[in-house]
């Protein structure tokens, strides 16, 4: 299903553990993390121009504590210290946080996912959305996982949209 079916809805951008420990040496599908920044940032871009919220996702566990180093959003996204932010400590950011708190306050019907893990986090993100009545699209080019294969097949049996399409919404 493209963007453009989603007609006039208001959508917000959800960007998921976008951070740093996921761009250190040991991560064996780094190209593939590293690649999605071009296609994160643009459709960061275009929400900001459009005035279309943005929501920072961190996870926090005892291995990424709050304001650690691997906790930070990596320097390589566009994320602004007056950008919204929602910490999570479960795969599904609705879980347990404020997310859909957030969401409803903002007027959002329809979220697009970026970020990472995607068999994990951003599938468990996606079905929350669904699951408390949002519209929802996975951003092509815009998640990775630590196998490309996890990452495909998300795609393959998700609602995904593309920048082209994004663009075209009102």
């Amino acid at each position: 299903m493209s963007a453009g079916a989603f007609g006039n809805m208001k959508p917000a951008l959800l960007a998921l553990d976008l951070q740093n420990d996921f761009f250190e040496a040991d991560n064996p599908n780094l190209a593939g993390f590293q690649r999605t920044i071009p296609a994160i940032n643009a459709a960061i871009a275009l929400f900001r121009q459009r005035g279309w919220p943005i929501i920072f996702i961190q996870h926090t566990s005892k291995t990424k504590p709050t304001g650690s180093h691997a906790w930070q959003i990596h320097p390589g996204f566009d994320c602004r210290p007056e950008d919204r932010r929602v910490q999570k400590s479960h795969l599904n950011a609705f879980w347990d946080s404020e997310l859909d708190t957030a969401l409803k306050l903002l007027g959002v019907d329809w979220v697009v996912l970026v970020g990472y893990v995607s068999e994990f986090c951003v599938l468990s993100t996606f079905r929350g959305a669904g699951e408390r009545g949002y519209k929802n699209a996975i951003l092509k080019d815009g998640i990775a996982s630590l196998d490309e294969g996890r990452t495909q097949f998300t795609l393959d049996i998700s609602t995904t949209t593309t920048l082209d399409e994004l663009a075209t919404t009102k």
